[in-house]
């Protein structure tokens, strides 16, 4: 729950005027996200070792196609 914290506040961050305090702070929470999907990486890796790697490359596959349809 707490990156749809984040997510929320830098869309608000975007709606204020773009001083430099405002896009230091967009660019520590950027960087939090960056951190925060990088451990889901590695959890997802761990997951892999369970389900087997096949597997989670299928659900990969489909979120990808989820992520496709997103742009």
């Amino acid at each position: 729950m707490m990156n749809n914290d984040i997510l929320k506040l830098y869309k608000q961050l975007e709606d204020m005027e773009q001083t430099k305090e405002v896009l230091q702070l967009k660019n520590q929470i950027k960087e939090t996200l960056y951190q925060n999907l990088r451990m889901h990486f590695l959890e997802l890796s761990s997951i892999g070792r369970v389900i087997g790697y096949d597997e989670l490359q299928l659900e990969l596959k489909k979120a990808n196609e989820l992520l496709e349809m997103q742009k």
